[in-house]
Protein backbone atom coordinates (compact mmCIF):
# COMPACT_ATOMS: atom_id res chain seq x y z
CA UNK A 1 0.00 0.00 0.00
CA UNK A 2 2.70 2.67 -0.50
CA UNK A 3 1.56 4.10 -3.29
CA UNK A 4 -0.65 5.52 -0.77
CA UNK A 5 2.58 7.93 0.13
CA UNK A 6 2.59 9.13 -3.49
CA UNK A 7 2.35 13.21 -3.42
CA UNK A 8 -0.19 13.10 -6.08
CA UNK A 9 -2.19 10.64 -4.39
CA UNK A 10 -1.41 12.27 -0.68
CA UNK A 11 -2.73 15.43 -2.29
CA UNK A 12 -6.14 14.16 -3.35
CA UNK A 13 -6.73 12.16 -0.27
CA UNK A 14 -6.04 15.46 1.89
CA UNK A 15 -8.69 17.41 -0.06
CA UNK A 16 -10.91 14.37 0.03
CA UNK A 17 -10.95 14.50 3.58
CA UNK A 18 -10.86 18.34 4.44
CA UNK A 19 -14.00 17.90 1.91
CA UNK A 20 -15.60 15.48 4.62
CA UNK A 21 -14.59 17.13 7.48
CA UNK A 22 -16.49 20.72 6.22
CA UNK A 23 -18.89 18.49 5.02
CA UNK A 24 -19.32 17.03 8.89
CA UNK A 25 -19.18 20.25 10.42
CA UNK A 26 -21.89 21.40 8.10
CA UNK A 27 -24.52 18.58 9.12
CA UNK A 28 -23.40 19.35 12.66
CA UNK A 29 -24.95 22.78 12.27
CA UNK A 30 -27.57 22.36 10.51
CA UNK A 31 -28.33 19.36 12.77
CA UNK A 32 -32.35 19.31 13.04
CA UNK A 33 -32.96 22.15 10.38
CA UNK A 34 -35.54 20.41 7.83
CA UNK A 35 -35.77 22.49 4.62
CA UNK A 36 -38.73 20.90 3.20
CA UNK A 37 -41.07 20.30 6.16
CA UNK A 38 -44.04 17.42 5.69
CA UNK A 39 -46.40 15.61 7.49
CA UNK A 40 -48.06 12.31 6.77
CA UNK A 41 -51.51 10.70 6.33
CA UNK A 42 -52.40 7.33 5.61
CA UNK A 43 -55.21 5.12 5.37
CA UNK A 44 -54.40 1.24 6.80
CA UNK A 45 -56.74 -1.81 6.27
CA UNK A 46 -57.29 -3.51 9.85
CA UNK A 47 -54.04 -5.13 10.07
CA UNK A 48 -52.53 -1.88 10.20
CA UNK A 49 -51.08 -2.44 6.53
CA UNK A 50 -51.88 -0.82 3.36
CA UNK A 51 -54.55 -2.76 1.67
CA UNK A 52 -57.43 -5.64 3.19
CA UNK A 53 -59.86 -3.01 3.12
CA UNK A 54 -63.45 -3.63 3.64
CA UNK A 55 -65.80 -2.88 0.65
CA UNK A 56 -69.00 -3.57 2.47
CA UNK A 57 -70.16 -3.31 5.85
CA UNK A 58 -72.94 -3.32 8.17
CA UNK A 59 -74.63 -0.08 9.61
CA UNK A 60 -73.83 0.26 13.56
CA UNK A 61 -71.26 -2.84 13.53
CA UNK A 62 -67.96 -2.17 14.27
CA UNK A 63 -65.03 -2.67 11.57
CA UNK A 64 -61.66 -1.31 12.29
CA UNK A 65 -59.10 0.60 10.13
CA UNK A 66 -55.61 2.41 11.18
CA UNK A 67 -54.13 6.27 10.71
CA UNK A 68 -50.77 6.45 10.10
CA UNK A 69 -49.46 9.61 10.89
CA UNK A 70 -46.11 10.84 10.06
CA UNK A 71 -44.21 14.70 11.42
CA UNK A 72 -41.24 15.35 9.57
CA UNK A 73 -41.82 19.42 10.48
CA UNK A 74 -38.96 19.91 12.12
CA UNK A 75 -40.51 20.25 15.46
CA UNK A 76 -43.16 18.58 17.80
CA UNK A 77 -46.58 19.21 16.12
CA UNK A 78 -50.19 18.90 17.61
CA UNK A 79 -52.69 16.86 14.97
CA UNK A 80 -56.12 16.76 14.70
CA UNK A 81 -57.80 13.57 12.37
CA UNK A 82 -61.23 13.90 11.80
CA UNK A 83 -63.34 11.20 10.30
CA UNK A 84 -66.15 12.03 7.96
CA UNK A 85 -68.82 10.45 5.95
CA UNK A 86 -69.72 11.80 2.44
CA UNK A 87 -70.99 10.99 -0.61
CA UNK A 88 -70.28 10.85 -4.54
CA UNK A 89 -71.38 15.17 -4.24
CA UNK A 90 -69.14 16.04 -1.37
CA UNK A 91 -65.92 18.30 -2.03
CA UNK A 92 -62.48 17.56 -0.48
CA UNK A 93 -59.21 18.55 -1.92
CA UNK A 94 -56.04 19.76 -0.76
CA UNK A 95 -57.66 23.26 0.17
CA UNK A 96 -61.45 22.54 0.80
CA UNK A 97 -61.94 20.13 3.88
CA UNK A 98 -65.20 17.99 3.68
CA UNK A 99 -68.09 20.61 5.24
CA UNK A 100 -69.82 18.01 7.38
CA UNK A 101 -69.30 17.47 11.20
CA UNK A 102 -67.01 14.68 12.15
CA UNK A 103 -68.10 11.41 13.31
CA UNK A 104 -64.94 10.94 14.89
CA UNK A 105 -62.14 13.28 16.43
CA UNK A 106 -58.89 12.19 17.54
CA UNK A 107 -55.75 13.74 18.34
CA UNK A 108 -52.00 13.28 18.55
CA UNK A 109 -48.73 14.67 19.53
CA UNK A 110 -45.94 13.57 17.14
CA UNK A 111 -42.20 14.99 17.54
CA UNK A 112 -39.94 15.37 14.51
CA UNK A 113 -39.15 12.43 12.68
CA UNK A 114 -41.55 10.50 14.64
CA UNK A 115 -45.19 7.94 13.49
CA UNK A 116 -47.58 6.61 15.04
CA UNK A 117 -50.71 4.15 14.13
CA UNK A 118 -54.21 5.21 15.43
CA UNK A 119 -56.73 2.24 15.37
CA UNK A 120 -60.38 3.70 14.17
CA UNK A 121 -63.00 1.62 15.76
CA UNK A 122 -65.60 2.64 13.10
CA UNK A 123 -69.25 2.03 12.87
CA UNK A 124 -71.72 3.29 9.97
CA UNK A 125 -74.65 5.00 11.42
CA UNK A 126 -76.84 4.30 8.97
CA UNK A 127 -76.82 2.49 5.01
CA UNK A 128 -75.62 3.98 2.44
CA UNK A 129 -74.33 3.13 -1.28
CA UNK A 130 -71.06 4.44 -2.41
CA UNK A 131 -70.45 6.13 1.60
CA UNK A 132 -67.47 8.16 1.18
CA UNK A 133 -65.36 7.78 4.55
CA UNK A 134 -62.91 10.72 4.83
CA UNK A 135 -59.90 11.08 6.71
CA UNK A 136 -58.97 14.27 7.32
CA UNK A 137 -55.41 15.82 8.82
CA UNK A 138 -55.38 19.15 11.14
CA UNK A 139 -52.59 20.74 12.63
CA UNK A 140 -52.83 23.12 15.49
CA UNK A 141 -51.31 26.44 14.55
CA UNK A 142 -49.34 28.33 17.55
CA UNK A 143 -50.28 31.51 16.66
CA UNK A 144 -54.07 31.56 16.22
CA UNK A 145 -54.03 28.87 19.05
CA UNK A 146 -56.97 26.90 16.79
CA UNK A 147 -56.62 23.87 14.74
CA UNK A 148 -55.96 24.28 10.70
CA UNK A 149 -56.84 21.82 8.04
CA UNK A 150 -53.37 20.52 6.74
CA UNK A 151 -54.26 19.64 3.24
CA UNK A 152 -54.19 16.12 3.94
CA UNK A 153 -57.17 13.40 3.39
CA UNK A 154 -57.82 9.39 2.45
CA UNK A 155 -60.85 8.43 1.59
CA UNK A 156 -62.40 4.88 1.28
CA UNK A 157 -65.57 4.11 -0.89
CA UNK A 158 -68.24 1.67 1.45
CA UNK A 159 -71.33 -0.11 0.73
CA UNK A 160 -73.26 0.05 4.03
CA UNK A 161 -75.91 -2.25 4.24
CA UNK A 162 -79.14 -2.35 6.30
CA UNK A 163 -78.12 -3.84 10.36
CA UNK A 164 -78.73 -7.15 11.38
CA UNK A 165 -81.32 -7.67 15.26
CA UNK A 166 -78.59 -6.95 17.87
CA UNK A 167 -76.20 -5.50 16.83
CA UNK A 168 -73.82 -3.37 18.64
CA UNK A 169 -72.59 0.35 18.51
CA UNK A 170 -68.79 0.89 18.07
CA UNK A 171 -67.86 3.02 21.53
CA UNK A 172 -66.80 6.39 20.28
CA UNK A 173 -64.48 9.29 21.44
CA UNK A 174 -65.92 11.57 24.12
CA UNK A 175 -65.72 15.23 23.23
CA UNK A 176 -62.96 17.36 24.88
CA UNK A 177 -64.49 19.77 27.17
CA UNK A 178 -63.26 23.46 26.05
CA UNK A 179 -61.58 23.98 29.83
CA UNK A 180 -59.76 20.46 29.29
CA UNK A 181 -58.76 21.69 25.59
CA UNK A 182 -57.27 24.40 27.38
CA UNK A 183 -55.05 22.46 29.48
CA UNK A 184 -54.20 20.32 27.19
CA UNK A 185 -53.10 23.04 24.95
CA UNK A 186 -51.01 24.46 27.34
CA UNK A 187 -49.28 21.33 27.70
CA UNK A 188 -48.35 21.74 24.46
CA UNK A 189 -46.87 24.61 24.61
CA UNK A 190 -44.77 23.35 27.40
CA UNK A 191 -43.39 20.96 25.31
CA UNK A 192 -42.65 23.57 22.49
CA UNK A 193 -40.65 25.29 24.56
CA UNK A 194 -38.30 22.73 25.72
CA UNK A 195 -38.19 21.99 22.66
CA UNK A 196 -36.84 25.31 21.28
CA UNK A 197 -34.14 25.36 24.33
CA UNK A 198 -33.07 22.00 22.95
CA UNK A 199 -34.45 19.56 25.37
CA UNK A 200 -35.56 16.27 24.57
CA UNK A 201 -39.15 15.94 24.98
CA UNK A 202 -40.06 12.06 24.17
CA UNK A 203 -41.07 11.89 28.20
CA UNK A 204 -43.10 14.92 28.01
CA UNK A 205 -44.95 13.91 24.41
CA UNK A 206 -45.90 10.52 26.25
CA UNK A 207 -47.20 11.40 28.62
CA UNK A 208 -49.59 14.70 26.82
CA UNK A 209 -50.52 11.57 24.47
CA UNK A 210 -51.32 9.42 27.30
CA UNK A 211 -53.50 12.76 28.73
CA UNK A 212 -55.33 13.22 25.44
CA UNK A 213 -56.45 9.37 25.46
CA UNK A 214 -57.87 10.12 28.73
CA UNK A 215 -59.79 13.02 28.24
CA UNK A 216 -61.06 11.14 24.79
CA UNK A 217 -62.52 8.95 27.11
CA UNK A 218 -64.00 11.46 29.63
CA UNK A 219 -61.23 10.33 32.30
CA UNK A 220 -60.83 13.87 32.98
CA UNK A 221 -58.98 13.59 36.52
CA UNK A 222 -56.56 11.51 35.05
CA UNK A 223 -55.75 13.74 32.00
CA UNK A 224 -55.57 16.74 34.39
CA UNK A 225 -53.07 14.98 36.81
CA UNK A 226 -50.64 13.79 33.42
CA UNK A 227 -51.30 17.46 32.13
CA UNK A 228 -49.53 18.25 35.36
CA UNK A 229 -47.17 15.83 35.23
CA UNK A 230 -46.00 17.93 31.73
CA UNK A 231 -45.86 20.88 33.15
CA UNK A 232 -43.80 19.96 36.04
CA UNK A 233 -41.24 18.59 33.47
CA UNK A 234 -40.25 21.60 31.55
CA UNK A 235 -37.95 23.39 33.82
CA UNK A 236 -35.77 20.30 34.00
CA UNK A 237 -35.82 19.46 29.93
CA UNK A 238 -35.35 23.23 29.52
CA UNK A 239 -32.33 22.95 31.40
CA UNK A 240 -31.20 19.69 30.43
CA UNK A 241 -31.66 21.38 26.67
CA UNK A 242 -29.43 24.37 27.31
CA UNK A 243 -26.40 21.81 28.66
CA UNK A 244 -27.28 19.91 25.27
CA UNK A 245 -26.82 22.99 23.34
CA UNK A 246 -23.53 24.00 24.81
CA UNK A 247 -22.41 20.43 24.16
CA UNK A 248 -23.30 20.60 20.94
CA UNK A 249 -21.50 24.23 20.53
CA UNK A 250 -18.45 22.56 21.80
CA UNK A 251 -18.77 19.45 19.37
CA UNK A 252 -19.49 21.51 16.46
CA UNK A 253 -17.01 24.62 16.83
CA UNK A 254 -14.53 23.78 19.23
CA UNK A 255 -13.91 20.00 19.00
CA UNK A 256 -13.36 20.32 15.03
CA UNK A 257 -11.35 22.88 15.91
CA UNK A 258 -9.15 21.12 18.45
CA UNK A 259 -8.96 17.81 16.29
CA UNK A 260 -7.76 20.16 12.99
CA UNK A 261 -5.32 21.58 15.13
CA UNK A 262 -4.16 18.82 16.50
CA UNK A 263 -3.99 17.38 13.32
CA UNK A 264 -1.37 20.28 12.38
CA UNK A 265 0.66 20.23 15.26
CA UNK A 266 1.37 16.52 14.70
CA UNK A 267 1.70 16.68 11.05
CA UNK A 268 4.26 19.96 11.33
CA UNK A 269 6.52 17.50 14.50
CA UNK A 270 6.08 14.25 12.78
CA UNK A 271 5.76 14.41 8.96
CA UNK A 272 9.26 13.24 9.21
CA UNK A 273 8.61 10.27 11.19
CA UNK A 274 6.69 8.42 8.79
CA UNK A 275 10.38 8.02 6.66
CA UNK A 276 11.96 6.50 9.92
CA UNK A 277 8.70 4.07 10.48
CA UNK A 278 9.37 3.21 6.48
CA UNK A 279 13.05 2.50 7.85
CA UNK A 280 12.64 0.36 10.85
CA UNK A 281 9.92 -1.70 8.33
CA UNK A 282 12.12 -2.44 5.41
CA UNK A 283 15.75 -1.66 6.94
CA UNK A 284 16.95 -4.99 6.41
CA UNK A 285 15.11 -5.52 2.86
CA UNK A 286 17.72 -5.55 -0.02
CA UNK A 287 17.92 -2.86 -2.74
CA UNK A 288 17.98 -4.47 -6.25
CA UNK A 289 18.63 -2.02 -9.13
CA UNK A 290 16.88 -1.81 -11.99
CA UNK A 291 17.04 1.25 -13.46
CA UNK A 292 20.60 2.86 -12.48
CA UNK A 293 19.55 6.32 -14.05
CA UNK A 294 16.89 6.72 -12.23
CA UNK A 295 18.62 7.08 -8.89
CA UNK A 296 19.44 10.71 -9.96
CA UNK A 297 22.84 12.59 -9.57
CA UNK A 298 22.84 13.68 -5.89
CA UNK A 299 25.80 12.50 -3.87
CA UNK A 300 24.34 9.71 -2.52
CA UNK A 301 22.67 8.77 -5.59
CA UNK A 302 26.60 8.52 -7.08
CA UNK A 303 27.90 6.49 -4.07
CA UNK A 304 25.10 3.87 -4.55
CA UNK A 305 25.59 3.81 -8.14
CA UNK A 306 29.19 2.98 -7.12
CA UNK A 307 28.75 0.22 -4.66
CA UNK A 308 26.13 -1.33 -7.34
CA UNK A 309 28.93 -1.09 -10.17
CA UNK A 310 30.78 -3.09 -7.68
CA UNK A 311 28.60 -5.82 -7.46
CA UNK A 312 27.75 -4.63 -3.44
CA UNK A 313 24.41 -6.13 -2.25
CA UNK A 314 23.13 -2.92 -0.26
CA UNK A 315 20.14 -3.03 2.19
CA UNK A 316 18.22 -0.44 3.05
CA UNK A 317 20.10 0.52 6.42
CA UNK A 318 23.43 0.17 4.33
CA UNK A 319 22.11 2.90 1.65
CA UNK A 320 20.89 4.80 5.17
CA UNK A 321 24.47 4.24 6.36
CA UNK A 322 26.05 5.86 3.43
CA UNK A 323 23.59 8.89 3.72
CA UNK A 324 24.61 9.16 7.62
CA UNK A 325 28.86 9.62 6.33
CA UNK A 326 27.82 12.06 3.87
CA UNK A 327 26.32 14.07 7.03
CA UNK A 328 22.73 13.39 6.35
CA UNK A 329 19.45 12.72 8.26
CA UNK A 330 18.18 9.29 8.45
CA UNK A 331 14.29 10.80 7.14
CA UNK A 332 15.88 11.98 4.60
CA UNK A 333 17.78 9.21 3.34
CA UNK A 334 14.64 7.00 3.89
CA UNK A 335 12.31 9.44 1.74
CA UNK A 336 15.38 8.99 -0.80
CA UNK A 337 14.93 5.23 -0.88
CA UNK A 338 11.17 5.52 -1.25
CA UNK A 339 11.50 7.98 -4.66
CA UNK A 340 14.05 5.74 -5.81
CA UNK A 341 11.19 2.67 -5.03
CA UNK A 342 8.70 4.99 -6.69
CA UNK A 343 10.17 5.51 -9.81
CA UNK A 344 11.43 2.03 -10.11
CA UNK A 345 14.79 3.08 -10.34
CA UNK A 346 15.28 -0.04 -7.44
CA UNK A 347 13.28 -2.68 -6.22
CA UNK A 348 12.89 -4.04 -2.69
CA UNK A 349 13.51 -7.39 -1.89
CA UNK A 350 12.82 -9.32 1.72
CA UNK A 351 16.07 -11.18 2.65
CA UNK A 352 13.43 -13.40 4.76
CA UNK A 353 10.30 -13.82 2.54
CA UNK A 354 7.07 -15.62 4.21
CA UNK A 355 6.88 -19.35 3.24
CA UNK A 356 2.80 -19.97 4.19
CA UNK A 357 0.01 -17.73 3.57
CA UNK A 358 -0.76 -17.40 7.10
CA UNK A 359 3.16 -16.15 8.03
CA UNK A 360 2.74 -13.93 4.99
CA UNK A 361 -1.11 -12.23 6.50
CA UNK A 362 1.27 -11.92 9.85
CA UNK A 363 4.12 -10.22 8.03
CA UNK A 364 4.94 -6.57 6.75
CA UNK A 365 3.38 -7.73 3.26
CA UNK A 366 0.19 -7.64 4.17
CA UNK A 367 0.06 -4.15 5.15
CA UNK A 368 -3.04 -2.86 3.55
CA UNK A 369 -5.12 -5.94 4.74
CA UNK A 370 -4.10 -4.67 8.45
CA UNK A 371 -5.39 -0.96 7.34
CA UNK A 372 -8.47 -1.84 5.74
CA UNK A 373 -9.60 -3.98 9.11
CA UNK A 374 -8.32 -1.26 10.94
CA UNK A 375 -10.62 1.55 8.79
CA UNK A 376 -13.32 -1.01 9.07
CA UNK A 377 -13.16 -1.53 13.26
CA UNK A 378 -12.55 2.82 13.54
CA UNK A 379 -15.99 2.86 11.24
CA UNK A 380 -17.93 0.05 13.49
CA UNK A 381 -16.77 1.58 16.78
CA UNK A 382 -17.93 5.38 15.14
CA UNK A 383 -21.22 4.17 14.25
CA UNK A 384 -22.26 1.49 17.16
CA UNK A 385 -20.07 3.39 19.89
CA UNK A 386 -19.73 6.88 19.67
CA UNK A 387 -22.54 7.72 17.60
CA UNK A 388 -20.46 11.22 16.90
CA UNK A 389 -21.56 13.11 13.63
CA UNK A 390 -17.93 14.30 12.59
CA UNK A 391 -16.26 10.76 12.63
CA UNK A 392 -19.19 9.12 11.26
CA UNK A 393 -18.94 11.05 8.29
CA UNK A 394 -15.21 10.78 7.99
CA UNK A 395 -15.02 7.24 8.61
CA UNK A 396 -18.40 5.91 6.68
CA UNK A 397 -17.43 7.96 3.47
CA UNK A 398 -13.69 5.99 3.72
CA UNK A 399 -15.97 2.93 4.09
CA UNK A 400 -18.60 3.25 1.43
CA UNK A 401 -16.83 5.49 -1.24
CA UNK A 402 -13.22 4.12 -0.71
CA UNK A 403 -12.70 0.67 0.72
CA UNK A 404 -15.13 -1.93 -1.33
CA UNK A 405 -13.57 -0.28 -4.64
CA UNK A 406 -9.78 -0.32 -3.32
CA UNK A 407 -10.00 -4.05 -2.54
CA UNK A 408 -11.36 -4.78 -5.79
CA UNK A 409 -8.59 -3.02 -6.86
CA UNK A 410 -5.85 -5.11 -5.10
CA UNK A 411 -7.47 -8.36 -5.94
CA UNK A 412 -7.53 -7.85 -9.81
CA UNK A 413 -4.17 -5.86 -9.79
CA UNK A 414 -1.88 -7.52 -7.19
CA UNK A 415 1.02 -6.36 -8.16
CA UNK A 416 1.83 -2.28 -7.24
CA UNK A 417 3.16 -1.79 -10.60
CA UNK A 418 0.00 -2.77 -12.84
CA UNK A 419 -1.32 0.75 -11.96
CA UNK A 420 -0.03 3.70 -11.31
CA UNK A 421 -1.23 5.74 -7.66
CA UNK A 422 -3.49 7.91 -9.36
CA UNK A 423 -5.01 4.85 -11.53
CA UNK A 424 -5.56 2.97 -8.10
CA UNK A 425 -7.41 6.05 -6.79
CA UNK A 426 -9.11 6.30 -9.04
CA UNK A 427 -10.43 3.35 -9.76
CA UNK A 428 -10.96 2.48 -5.78
CA UNK A 429 -13.59 5.28 -5.60
CA UNK A 430 -15.15 4.64 -9.07
CA UNK A 431 -15.84 0.95 -8.38
CA UNK A 432 -16.79 1.80 -5.04
CA UNK A 433 -19.41 3.81 -6.11
CA UNK A 434 -20.19 0.51 -8.31
CA UNK A 435 -20.42 -1.89 -5.74
CA UNK A 436 -22.41 -0.40 -2.82
CA UNK A 437 -25.49 0.31 -4.98
CA UNK A 438 -25.00 -3.41 -6.32
CA UNK A 439 -25.02 -4.58 -2.22
CA UNK A 440 -27.83 -2.24 -1.89
CA UNK A 441 -29.65 -4.51 -4.68
CA UNK A 442 -28.97 -7.52 -3.49
CA UNK A 443 -30.19 -6.92 0.03
CA UNK A 444 -33.59 -5.42 -1.38
CA UNK A 445 -34.43 -8.81 -2.22
CA UNK A 446 -33.48 -10.46 0.86
CA UNK A 447 -35.54 -10.29 4.70
CA UNK A 448 -32.60 -8.13 6.45
CA UNK A 449 -33.52 -5.19 3.55
CA UNK A 450 -31.63 -1.97 2.90
CA UNK A 451 -31.21 -1.06 7.07
CA UNK A 452 -27.68 -0.04 8.60
CA UNK A 453 -26.93 -3.33 10.28
CA UNK A 454 -27.25 -5.26 6.92
CA UNK A 455 -25.64 -2.57 5.06
CA UNK A 456 -22.74 -2.18 7.39
CA UNK A 457 -22.21 -5.66 8.06
CA UNK A 458 -22.32 -6.38 4.38
CA UNK A 459 -20.02 -3.71 3.12
CA UNK A 460 -17.69 -4.66 5.89
CA UNK A 461 -17.78 -8.60 4.48
CA UNK A 462 -17.43 -7.61 0.90
CA UNK A 463 -14.33 -5.39 1.50
CA UNK A 464 -12.45 -7.86 3.76
CA UNK A 465 -13.25 -10.98 1.40
CA UNK A 466 -11.69 -9.00 -1.68
CA UNK A 467 -9.13 -7.83 0.35
CA UNK A 468 -8.32 -11.72 1.84
CA UNK A 469 -8.45 -12.96 -2.03
CA UNK A 470 -5.75 -10.27 -2.89
CA UNK A 471 -3.20 -10.76 0.14
CA UNK A 472 -3.74 -14.40 -1.33
CA UNK A 473 -3.02 -13.52 -4.64
CA UNK A 474 0.19 -11.02 -3.42
CA UNK A 475 1.19 -14.31 -1.70
CA UNK A 476 1.15 -16.82 -5.03
CA UNK A 477 3.03 -13.69 -6.83
CA UNK A 478 6.09 -13.59 -3.93
CA UNK A 479 6.21 -17.07 -3.92
CA UNK A 480 6.59 -17.25 -7.38
CA UNK A 481 9.33 -14.69 -7.52
CA UNK A 482 11.52 -16.53 -4.77
CA UNK A 483 11.37 -19.28 -6.86
CA UNK A 484 12.34 -17.72 -10.12
CA UNK A 485 8.98 -17.83 -11.62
Amino acid sequence: MSWVLDEEVLAILAAILVVSIVFGVTQMVNAGRVVEPFSELGLLGPGGKIGDYPRQVVAGTPFLLHAYIGNHEGKTRYYRVLVKIGNRSTVVNETMPLTVEPMMDLRTVLTHNSSTIIPLNLAMPEPLTNARLVLELWVFNETSRVFEYHGRWNQLWLNVTSPVLGSSQAPQPAAISRKVEERLTEAYFAIRRAEESGGNVTAMVSKLNLAIEHAEKGEYEQAESLVQQVLTLEPETVQQGLETRRMQLINTIVAPGLIAGVALVLLIAFRNRVWLVFLKAYGDWGLVPVDKAGLGSTTLAKKVKGSFSQGRNLRVRDVVALGRGLGQEKWRVAREVFSWVRSKAVRLEDPDPPGSFAAYLLSIHSLGLTIVVILIGLTVLAIYVLQATLPRIVLGSLFVLFLPGYSLVDALYPRESDLTPLERLALSIGLSLALVPLAGLVLNYTPWGIRLDPVVFTLAVMTLSLEILASYRKHALLRLAATGG
